[in-house]
């Protein structure tokens, strides 16, 4: 190729914004050289640029040199953020990403934004907003291929062996007499299990009260943290308890900023307010995931029936208590508790998460 060629096409990626425009800029330049204009590359390249994005337009800012760092960018920081967030997390995003889970396509979108925010604090805006759905997509694969390790031969043939049929056959099994005295084994234990469960239960000797019961008195009036942007109040959870959870809007409503609240020692919970303007009361809802519960069964007794009755996204507990009005749900990872002094049948699907 031409030396000039080479130069200008040079100039002409660092100011483009798509490999058309470098191109159109290239041939546009050599226009100039043809018509007896025989500056440098740089400063032909530099003037017809001026000129097309003429005085008044605002200038364009390299989206194509921007582009082209998006997969080194990607495959820096993707790690990074993987290692940073929940395993519960992690196993939803891979899914996501492998077309395993089609039903959490907003999974993917959430972590683009995560992605792109995690870029701002690096003051690579920029590149952030030229990160594309299927560059995310193949870093990704990238990431899956390449920091984490294949199946070890080991496992693998234990995995053969168990799956190939047993040469011994039917001579591994145990005798008769064996047989018989297993299954009456069985019989006994499961009547004396079955007793157990039906006994009266003894008195704890650490008496403890019932969590969801609970949150109604927990209630705070001010949030402690005031702001009606969701993802500062994320980011605001995100610092102070290490948890990452997903802000929903109020329709007819208004966020109001979080608070803490400690129900126990090392027992902290997130508490998001928000101000109801159908009917000016207040909402405190508390966020919990299923590794708080699993720290909180020492301390608190758990409804089993509350956690199998929102087991589905689709569906809510709600208890109408004398001077409180409860809703449950789960989305995600995460348990959502909502409680407030006026009965709203609807309130649920006031909840919205963008």
């Amino acid at each position: 190729m031409d030396p000039d060629v080479d130069d200008l096409y040079l100039y002409a990626q660092l100011v483009a914004e798509s490999a058309d425009e470098a191109v159109a800029l290239v041939h546009a330049a050599l226009r100039e050289q043809e018509r007896g204009h025989h500056a440098d590359a740089g400063e032909l390249i530099t003037r017809i640029w001026h000129h097309h994005h003429a005085s008044g337009r605002s200038m364009p800012e390299g989206a194509w040199l921007a582009a082209c760092e998006v997969p080194a960018s990607l495959d820096s920081i993707l790690p990074r953020l993987m290692a940073r967030v929940p395993p519960s997390r992690r196993l939803a995003i891979a899914r996501a990403f492998r077309g395993a889970d089609t039903s959490e396509s907003s999974e993917k979108e959430l972590f683009l934004r995560a992605i792109q925010r995690a870029l701002d604090a690096e003051k690579k805006t920029h590149i952030g907003r030229q990160i594309t759905m299927e560059a995310l997509e193949a870093s990704m694969n990238r990431y899956l291929s390449s920091h984490l390790a294949p199946v070890p031969d080991t496992l693998r043939q234990a995995v053969r062996q168990v799956s190939e049929p047993s040469k011994k056959g039917r001579k591994d099994r145990l005798p008769l007499p064996a047989r018989i005295a297993a299954g009456v084994l069985v019989i006994l234990l499961s009547a004396a299990i079955g007793s157990w469960i039906t006994s009266e239960p003894g008195p704890s000797s650490t008496p403890r009260s019932e969590l969801f019961d609970g949150l109604a008195g927990l209630t705070v009036q001010e949030a402690e943290f005031r702001s009606s942007d969701p993802e500062q109040v994320e980011r605001y959870v995100a610092d102070r308890l290490d948890q990452r959870l997903r802000i929903p809007r109020l329709e007819e409503g208004a966020l109001e900023g979080v608070s803490t609240v400690e129900l126990r020692s090392s027992l902290k919970l997130p508490v998001v307010h928000y101000e109801d303007r159908t009917g000016g009361d207040r909402v405190s809802v508390f966020v919990m995931d299923y590794r708080f519960l699993e720290r909180a069964r020492n301390a608190f007794m758990i409804d089993e029936r509350i956690l199998n009755q929102i087991a589905e996204e689709s569906a809510i507990d709600i208890r109408n208590a004398p001077d409180y009005y409860r809703v449950a749900w789960r989305y995600r990872d995460d348990i959502y508790v909502a409680i407030t002094s006026t009965v709203d049948s609807s309130l649920r699907e006031r909840f919205l998460f963008d």
